[in-house]
């Protein structure tokens, strides 16, 4: 019992590392905030568990409203109906 419940706690922390270091990659510059992106990827990498959860509550603003993943926004390939 004691073993399965390391394994599924190791699995978390793992997902959840691996969450915030693709997180952390693929969040654009000016969203960052307290240290540089670089520095952000050496503590998540010095300290897995810290790092990642320091980066996912203090690293970076939050997203404005309007831009989170609507689909319709810039780039998507959605077009917008002619208006006459």
């Amino acid at each position: 019992m004691l073993a399965w419940l390391t394994y599924v706690l190791f699995a978390l922390v793992a997902v959840m590392y691996v969450h915030s270091l693709i997180d952390c990659v693929r969040t654009p510059s000016a969203r960052i905030r307290c240290l540089p992106k670089p520095l952000w990827l050496l503590f998540m990498l010095w300290a897995p568990v810290l790092g990642s959860l320091t980066w996912t509550y203090f690293g970076k603003l939050p997203e404005l409203p309007g831009t989170a993943g609507s689909g319709a926004g810039a780039g998507s390939g959605a077009r917008e109906p002619i208006r006459a």
